[in-house]
């Protein structure tokens, strides 16, 4: 019976014996935007309702939280919102002023007319709307007509774009077309780059600053058209009369139009989240007039908080308290807060953003805008190793100032194992305790909670053999709660999780000798750490050890998906098991959103086990409906109420032996007991009259195929005679998983994402849906010698279930 089904699948999500839960907290679901927002590619890529969730729940409102890497506005503003006083410290200039803007935003009126009061303002005796237009204006390929370009695509290096995209207003003619002579003299009208060009390395750095050099590298991602463009409108600005908000409104505009400007644009579109400054081989030249006008819908967001500067006191209520400088400068001043939390997202080296932005700060607002946070200028690459060692400073620092077991919750956006390893390393560090970590791989992201230590205990130093041992067993127990393959980061953080628990981040190399009782905290510099730590966990990951890798490559250890050499699985998959908690969580609280399910799911499966999201929505297609339609509020769907798909399993249990006896099999229920308690996945045979099994149908009303495929639910080779278990594939019993077609696309996405139970199936399994089994006992031309082919006449096709949700 289908409540059979679910009663055995409760079985598999509770604590096997064995099985390790410590570290484990529920992942926070929330919502992915679609407004990235103002500079968003830059931004970590952080979901709305994850820190209020998580702040509801561990403090109380009213009280100080710190953010100390600001890097986040829009997280920032949802802290606020929730009800906490917000200490934001941002040595970022650029962050700072989104920071400002994201807790005041202004309104579309207020840009446009900041916006308007730019473009009335004259260059020579013409307007300057009409002035920076004219720079990308061409002709319409098909009526010949002046128009605006929205953009020209150039080639890397090349001496003029070859393509560009309009709107004719005239004919309406629209799309990309070739470039012609006159696109390509205008374009080299500004080759020589001149004044404009030479006032954006001044307004950075002077002729006998040693950082010019790096100014001028910087500069090259701007074409020359790009330059006048951006400096023509910064010159007017500096030039009007204008109140501190009008300029503020004004600067961010600016700040769009210097983004929309350089050529970190790739086409066609593809991957628009730069971390280096490198020009793609074709990208894409905007209007920067049309940049400016589209940013307006950027800026002007619904959301706002009360904002004071540092130290200017916060009134009483939420707010933000931004401090525009460095988390160390920071600290000395900080004892009058009692900040009872920290909530941030956790930096990402991202030399463009970092570049961009010092650029950005002094061509707005001058050198003195861009203060200590020039350094950047001087460096072209950040590794996993340096950022480990800048937030070991950062957090060290952080550590001094907190009170013992305050708590520490840190997303990691774009989470990837380097990544992973430089935070807890440096967390780890500075004296803080990993309460637990969550992933959601299919995001690739991190929530990861932390508790301030009384003390900073010494590391234990362990020789690289044991901690080798720790993240090979960590590791393969993960793989075995999971009962699944895995990718790469999951795997990786089940290993550092760990190691972190267990305070053995610092390892010993072969040469060091025998571990001796730590004095200090850490022996090893943390760049030193981080390698030390990856180069172990790397090598752990072998076949001798035990880890086979299906679709991998020798280039990288990301590629592929991970699982044990020799495993025998005493649960079901993790994906069968996520499936019937869903639809008992759908039976219980039915009206719910998606939202609501997936944080109730996440809560069953806390920690690595997070269910991916595309699972979760799969699962949810192919059980719910939404009542009323379009409104986000879910219940099963009426074929699957559990009286109901009793009627349909008996009534299809009924139609495989009338099928059977059609053909003239002697149909019959197989008399072998199935070794889960309760379980129905017991097989229909038809077998010939001497007794031979020549089919085997396994009717279910689930897609929680992986029981049965693996022999969990049912001994497959029971079916097959020791006699024939050397017989040739063609004659053993053909085994077939009988389902409901509504279920047929979320076995198809579990066969995709499973490589091992994908093997498994093709071993020689059938899957027929109930509709077919109908059309198959009304076949005129059904016989015994075109069964075969008429039973793979309606195969299993999966389509991604966004489509149809929307």
């Amino acid at each position: 019976m289908f409540e059979d089904e679910l009663r055995v699948s409760k079985v598999d999500v509770r604590q096997q014996p064995g099985e390790t839960v410590s570290g484990a907290i529920p992942y926070l679901p929330g919502t992915l935007s679609t407004q990235t927002g103002p500079l968003g590619r830059y931004l970590p890529p952080t979901s709305e309702g994850v820190i209020s969730a998580w702040l509801k729940q561990n403090v109380p409102p009213g009280e100080w939280v710190l953010d100390p890497f600001g890097a986040s506005p829009r997280l920032i503003l949802e802290a606020a919102q929730a009800g906490y006083r917000v200490l934001v410290a941002a040595s970022n200039p650029i962050s700072r002023v989104m920071v400002e803007l994201a807790a005041n935003p202004p309104s579309e009126d207020d840009l446009r007319l900041a916006l308007s009061e730019l473009a009335a303002a004259h260059k020579g005796d013409e307007r300057l709307e009409p002035h920076i237009k004219g720079l990308y204006v061409t002709e319409c390929s098909h009526c010949g007509q002046p128009v605006d370009a929205d953009y020209f695509v150039w080639e890397r290096q090349a001496p003029a774009p070859y393509a560009k995209s309009y709107h004719c207003l005239h004919c309406g003619d629209t799309g990309e077309r070739s470039t012609n002579e006159a696109d390509t003299r205008r374009a080299a009208m500004f080759s020589g780059g001149g004044l404009h060009r030479a006032r954006a390395l001044e307004r950075i750095a002077g002729r006998d600053d040693p950082d010019r050099v790096h100014v001028e590298e910087a500069l090259e991602v701007y074409l020359p058209r790009a330059v006048y463009a951006v400096f023509t409108l910064i010159n007017k600005l500096d030039g009007l009369t204008l109140s501190p908000l009008r300029r503020t409104h004004l600067a961010a505009l600016l700040l769009t139009a210097c983004d929309q400007a350089n050529t970190l644009w790739p086409y066609p579109t593809g991957r628009e989240r730069p971390r280096q400054l490198t020009v793609p081989p074709k990208f894409r030249e905007n209007n920067i007039w049309q940049a400016m006008e589209q940013g307006i819908d950027q800026w002007a967001t619904s959301g706002s908080a009360k904002l004071a500067v540092w130290p200017n006191p916060l009134d009483e209520g939420p707010g933000v308290s931004l401090y525009e400088g460095r988390l160390k400068e920071l600290i000395a001043n900080l004892p009058q807060v009692d900040v009872r939390a920290v909530v941030t997202a956790m930096p990402r080296p991202n030399q463009a953003f970092w570049t961009l932005s010092a650029l950005w700060a002094g061509w707005l607002w001058g050198r003195e805008a861009v203060g200590p946070f020039k350094t950047v200028l001087r460096r072209r690459r950040y590794d996993w190793a340096w950022h480990t060692a800048a937030l070991s400073a950062a957090l060290g620092s952080l550590y001094t100032t907190l009170s013992p077991e305050t708590p520490f919750f840190g997303l990691i956006a774009e989470a990837e194992p380097g990544f992973l390893s430089s935070v807890l390393i440096a967390a780890e560090r500075s004296g803080f305790d990993m309460v637990g970590l969550a992933v959601r791989a299919d995001e690739d992201h991190a929530q990861i909670t932390w508790k301030r230590a009384a003390q900073k205990a010494p590391a234990a130093a362990v020789e690289e053999i044991v901690a080798a041992g720790k993240a090979i067993q960590a590791a393969k127990r993960f793989l075995a709660d999971r009962s699944q393959p895995a990718g790469y980061l999951p795997l990786h953080a089940a290993a550092l999780q760990d190691l972190a628990q267990n305070h053995c981040f610092q390892i010993l190399d072969k040469k060091t000798g025998p571990a001796q009782p730590a004095e200090s905290a850490f022996d090893l510099t943390p760049a030193e750490n981080f390698s030390q730590v990856q180069a172990v966990i790397k090598d752990a990951f072998t076949f001798r050890e035990g880890f086979t890798r299906y679709e991998g490559s020798e280039q990288s250890l990301d590629v592929g998906q991970w699982w044990l050499r020799t495993v025998k699985e005493t649960q079901r998959p993790l994906a069968d098991r996520v499936e019937m908690a869903l639809v008992r969580i759908l039976n219980k609280h039915p009206g719910d959103s998606f939202l609501g399910l997936d944080a109730a799911l996440c809560v069953e499966f806390p920690g690595l086990m997070t269910p991916d999201h595309a699972l979760a929505r799969v699962c949810l297609d192919s059980y719910g409906m939404q009542d009323p339609p379009g409104s986000e509020r879910w219940r099963l769907r009426i074929e699957d109420i559990p009286a109901t798909r009793r009627r349909d399993l008996n009534t299809t249990r009924d139609m495989i032996m009338q099928l059977g006896k059609q053909l003239g099999f002697e149909p019959a229920l197989s008399e072998h007991p199935s070794p889960q308690p309760g379980s129905t996945a017991i097989p229909y045979l038809w077998k010939e009259p001497g007794g031979t099994i020549r089919y085997a149908f396994f009717v279910i009303a689930s897609a929680a195929i992986g029981g049965i495929v693996l022999g969990l639910d049912f001994p497959i080779l029971s079916l097959i005679p020791a006699s024939e278990n050397m017989a040739p594939k063609s004659q053993r019993p053909v085994l077939a998983i009988v389902l409901p077609g509504g279920r047929a696309n979320l076995v198809a996405f579990k066969l995709r994402n499973d490589p091992n139970l994908r093997q498994q199936v093709t071993l020689g399994w059938r899957f027929l849906k109930y509709r077919h089994l109908r059309q198959l006992i009304e076949s005129p031309v059904l016989n015994r010698d075109t069964l075969d082919e008429q039973l793979g006449l309606d195969p299993l096709t999966y389509n991604a279930p966004q489509m149809r949700l929307l």
